[in-house]
């Protein structure tokens, strides 16, 4: 995995961590994490694919985090991200929010806490934080 931008030591952590925790061992060989802090973003965070592999799936992302949010907040927001992350690469959604599990999803017929992708991203990545601040302790 690459990842880029700057970022510290446990915010590094905390990716490859997640990461691990989400792709497999191969598709985690081909993906591309570009961080960027961002002070003026009106949400917590945000996830866009920026490339795609020759077969046209997505395996490059940018997250924009909000850097207005306490140190915790942004641990979790990763990992929520980090989650949107894994299911473009996997071709659970796609980037319009048209499709969720190859099923068609009306993207604004539903509000956001009702969304199956942000479902998902909020309660994995919450597990995902807490298992990381587990194993921050414990070093």
């Amino acid at each position: 995995m690459i990842i880029q931008g700057r970022i510290s030591k446990t915010h590094l952590a905390a990716i490859e961590y997640f990461a691990s925790q989400l792709f497999s061992w191969q598709l985690k060989t081909y993906i591309g994490i570009r961080i960027l802090f961002r002070k003026n973003i009106p949400d917590l965070g945000y996830t866009e694919v920026e490339d795609y592999n020759s077969k046209d799936k997505p395996r490059e992302f940018i997250l924009e985090i909000n850097r207005s949010q306490s140190e915790e907040e942004i641990l979790k927001t990763i990992a929520h991200e980090m989650v949107h992350c894994k299911q473009y690469a996997y071709n659970q959604m796609d980037e319009q929010g048209t499709r969720w599990l190859n099923n068609k999803v009306d993207y604004d017929s539903l509000p956001y806490y009702e969304r199956p992708w942000e479902i998902e991203a909020e309660t994995v990545g919450n597990k995902l934080y807490e298992e990381f601040k587990i194993l921050q302790k414990a070093k």
